[in-house]
């Protein structure tokens, strides 16, 4: 089942609310400052990975994969991931923020510039995004539900429009 547009943007809200007052938002803001990407975008991808919670994840033979807010995986990070604590969110948002963009970079350097791939790329790498785009099919046609890109987007445009209200910040 699909959830309701209305019941997104309110756990959409309530989670942008506990980054305000966890003090994270800061940390997002310097992470897209320091990346060139869209906060609303960093946003997008920590809510579809932990609804915004600093927490271990994705477990699988008794081995977490995912650590922090973005979840950043073992595979791509080790150091962090050996290093990561659950008292702190920043190191997780900036080291997620850094994987975002060189997925962002890999595809740019191979004329992909959608954020939808991009985001795809997160979940899935950006050599099967790649791959997908060149075989003509849809970015998310190898990520976690067939949507991530798609619905990271969507929390994107929905964390805009809190940014807008409640940062007093265009939307992008």
């Amino acid at each position: 089942p699909t959830r309701r547009s209305s019941d997104l943007e309110a756990d959409l809200t309530d989670q942008f609310r506990d980054a305000a007052a966890t003090g994270w938002l800061p940390y997002f803001e310097t992470a897209a400052h320091q990346t060139g990407l869209p906060i609303e975008l960093l946003l997008g991808v920590a809510s579809r990975e932990t609804n915004i919670r600093n927490i271990k994840g994705d477990l699988r033979n008794g081995i977490y994969h995912g650590y922090g807010v973005m979840q950043v995986d073992i595979g791509t990070q080790p150091d962090f991931c050996r290093t990561w604590t659950a008292g702190e969110a920043q190191g997780s948002i900036h080291c997620g923020a850094q994987v975002l963009a060189g997925k962002r970079n890999y595809l740019a350097h191979r004329g992909i510039t959608d954020l939808k791939a991009v985001a795809a790329a997160y979940n899935t790498g950006e050599g099967n995004v790649f791959r997908s785009i060149r075989a003509g099919a849809d970015p998310d046609r190898t990520t976690s539900g067939g949507d991530y890109g798609f619905d990271v987007l969507a929390r994107t445009e929905i964390f805009a429009n809190l940014a807008a209200i409640f940062l007093n910040r265009p939307k992008i």
